[in-house]
């Protein structure tokens, strides 16, 4: 039985910065991320994820990465979109962290890449 309504599911996010990935949503609250840009070829990574849903078909997905970098998601399934909020270590900036915002569209995918056009 499944724990969320994401799990199974993989997703591929183009976020206006230019960082783009590939999420596969697995079991035990556990997601992995790889880059799909050329730059970071193969840059990957399991995380523990908290994850809530909302009415309307929105999803926070939360999760503080080994290097300390803090990542929430606001994943708007409707309307294939998503928003982030990062922060990082960063002396400069107040209580030591500096944010990062970014937004782009997502997709459901298939294993093979296709459209996943089965609901949530």
């Amino acid at each position: 039985m499944k724990k969320h309504p994401l799990e199974g599911k993989i997703a591929k996010v183009m976020f206006d910065s230019g960082l783009q990935f590939r999420l596969d949503f697995l079991e035990d609250y556990q997601m992995r991320w790889t880059s799909i840009r050329k730059e970071d070829a193969g840059a990957t990574d399991v995380e523990t994820i908290h994850i809530e849903e909302y009415p309307g078909g929105i999803f926070s997905i939360d999760w503080v990465e080994e290097s300390g970098l803090c990542v929430s998601y606001t994943l708007d399934t409707a309307n294939s979109y998503v928003k982030s909020f990062m922060t990082f270590t960063d002396e400069g900036y107040r209580g030591g962290r500096r944010p990062f915002v970014h937004e782009g569209p997502f997709h459901f995918i298939l294993e093979n890449g296709e459209p996943d056009t089965a609901l949530v």
